[in-house]
């Protein structure tokens, strides 16, 4: 239970993002200037604070358990990028139940990967999930073939498949180097793939001491350092699927962050949609489909080298 309530604010911090994000365009920042400064202020803070915590002992990991950090974090940049490029050439809606396809590719993910095959109580829970989406998303509002484009759809299940191997590789890559340790070296692949993207042209043009660093600050806080943090807390006591499926919790916290700080009007049937998506979130977690497990038992910091 502790696990998926570490997974659940993980989430619900991501949907607390996107308000910021919101506020931050209203300012005049730039997509790559409100990307960039996030990751990279998240890392550096981040890396602040294991430097800080680094009198308690600083654990031996090896190179190759580095680089896989590393590598696992770029999915985590590589998602805002290509849900921003998504964005584009797709409405908001239709951008946001593409991207929620998370939440049956990490039922898949688990199949594949580690031969969990999927309970019926598990697959009722995405049906229940996605169905509470599109209602949310707004997306049954007008008409779909206006919203459409094959690039952006394209774009939009890449940001999925991207989030998907996230929450894969935060519950399966190094689970036993201390989690604050795993969040540093992941938030600097998400930094470095970012940056390919985005090169971090705000640190000299002045917009971080034209506002940018306070958004840079609190975005960073709820989009990369939190979330890290939890999902590197709370996924590997969790399979990729029952992981995937909690975090359809960012959905509802954005319509009600949007509802609250930016007045964003939400009908009945985004409040349906916000209510089928919390019933499947606990359907899931409650029907018995799969026994949460354990972690393999921390090494001590400094005595041998941390493998995977």
């Amino acid at each position: 239970m502790r696990a998926s309530l570490l997974v659940l604010l993980g989430a619900a911090s991501y949907g607390v993002l996107s308000t910021f994000v919101k506020l931050a365009y209203a300012d005049g920042f730039t997509p790559g200037e409100v990307t960039g400064s996030q990751v990279l202020l998240g890392c550096a803070v981040t890396w602040l604070l294991v430097l800080l915590g680094s009198g308690r002992g600083i654990p031996s990991i090896a190179p190759r358990v580095r680089w896989k950090l590393i590598g696992s974090g770029v999915f985590t940049g590589l998602t805002g990028v290509f849900y921003y490029y998504a964005l584009q050439s797709l409405d908001a809606s239709f951008a946001v139940l593409l991207l929620f396809q998370f939440t049956w590719m990490g039922l898949v993910a688990d199949w594949v990967l580690q031969g969990r095959v999927p309970t019926r109580y598990r697959v009722a829970g995405i049906v229940i999930v996605l169905a509470g989406t599109a209602l949310a998303s707004g997306v049954l509002d007008g008409s779909l073939l206006d919203r459409v484009s094959p690039s952006g759809i394209g774009l939009g299940l890449a940001a999925a498949a991207s989030y998907t191997l996230f929450i894969y590789f935060s519950g399966k890559v190094a689970v036993q180097v201390p989690a604050l340790w795993r969040s540093a070296w992941m938030l600097t692949g998400a930094s470095l793939g970012v940056s390919v993207v985005y090169p971090p042209q705000f640190l000299w043009n002045g917009a971080l001491g034209n506002g940018l660093l306070m958004w840079g600050f609190l975005l960073g806080l709820f989009g990369m350092i939190l979330p890290s943090y939890l999902y590197a807390k709370g996924a590997p006591r969790l399979d990729t699927g029952l992981t995937a499926i909690l975090g359809a919790i960012e959905l509802p916290v954005v319509i009600l962050c949007s509802s609250l700080l930016l007045h964003e009007r939400t009908g009945i049937t985004e409040w349906l949609g916000i209510a089928l998506i919390l019933a499947g979130i606990v359907f899931s977690e409650r029907s018995g489909s799969g026994k949460n497990r354990e972690p393999e038992a921390a090494v001590p910091a400094g005595t041998e080298e941390l493998k995977v």
